[in-house]
């Protein structure tokens, strides 16, 4: 059910994450901002180092931090935040600092609630999954928690690049190369997490996409095929009447 969240998906962190060293230093920020939830053990706001600002709160069940809840963008130290991008920016030779600017200022939005609201909010949902875990951690094999986060990390970081990219022909190679991981090491996450294979995922993701075309648009089916990724709208019927049941003119 959490899936969707495990990770920060938003374009501006999806482009600083592109650098496979910034990508490793992004996961050493979640044990420090852990040694922080277990030296307050209340909700904090900081920023990242690579500029983005959040509030987060840790979830917390005995004495282990079992997740944390995160919120943000937020604005308010624009001078701050661009000179860490700059500095994220200058040791990369992938990323160019326009454009970091340019998704930085793109993914903020001016908050619907006030901090007020939020935190305890985000308080009263921490709490709920701390009992929530309590009452099957009997039945949870915590030896898997650490290989299982990762796994949860390079899952998150795929469906998500295969959300925003799914219209192009989408590689697997590519997309391991994306996750900084090698292929074979994909393809056994989604085999092992989703049970379908990359190219059925991904299919499955333009099959979802097309039925709103179908539904809401006068596109034809052909046109519909092309729109969602498919450059053959014969082999588009086909993988639609196998996942749905029915055929695109029907449906």
């Amino acid at each position: 059910v959490l899936q969707p969240y495990l990770a920060h998906t938003n374009p501006f962190c999806m482009y600083i994450k592109s650098d496979r060293q910034i990508y490793h230093k992004c996961l050493t920020m979640i044990r420090k901002m852990n040694n922080r939830c277990r030296k307050e053990c209340k909700t904090f706001f900081g920023m990242c180092h690579a500029g983005m600002c959040e509030f987060v709160t840790p979830i917390v069940s005995g004495d282990i931090i079992i997740g944390t809840i995160n919120a943000g963008f937020f604005g308010g130290h624009d001078a701050l935040a661009k000179n860490r991008i700059r500095h994220v920016c200058r040791d990369s030779p992938l990323l160019n600092e326009q454009e970091a600017v340019r998704l930085y200022a793109a993914s903020f939005k001016e908050p619907s609630v006030t901090p007020e609201v939020l935190v305890p909010t985000m308080e009263m949902i921490a709490e709920y999954l701390s009992l929530t875990y309590d009452s099957i951690k009997a039945t949870h094999d915590t030896s898997m928690r650490r290989r299982s986060s990762n796994e949860d990390n390079i899952l998150s970081h795929a469906s998500e690049y295969v959300r925003q990219y799914f219209t192009n022909r989408i590689q697997a190679a590519e997309l391991a190369d994306f996750c900084h991981c090698s292929e074979s090491h994909l393809s056994h996450i989604f085999k092992k997490r989703l049970g379908v294979n990359i190219n059925t995922y991904i299919n499955k993701v333009r099959i979802e996409a097309s039925k709103i075309f179908l539904t809401d648009s006068p596109a034809s089916i052909a046109d519909t095929a092309l729109n969602v990724g498919f450059s053959d709208p014969n082999y588009y019927s086909r993988v639609f009447t196998r996942l749905v049941g029915i055929s695109p003119s029907e449906y």
